[in-house]
């Protein structure tokens, strides 16, 4: 009986980490998309200017 209850404690362990792994792989993700997006507006009024002022 207590290997049983023990091998769901663990199991119930190991889904919260994979949870929170994945969980921190998502807002990594939408903040690496967040700085590409950043990056690249800056690039763009970069370009607008320099057409602009040709």
């Amino acid at each position: 009986m207590k290997v049983g209850k023990y091998l769901n404690y663990d199991i119930g362990e190991i889904v919260l980490v994979v949870i929170g792994i994945l969980i921190t792989l998502s807002i990594n993700n939408w903040n690496e998309y967040r700085k590409d997006r950043i990056q690249e507006q800056k690039i763009l009024k970069q370009l607008a200017g320099e057409f602009n002022s040709t």
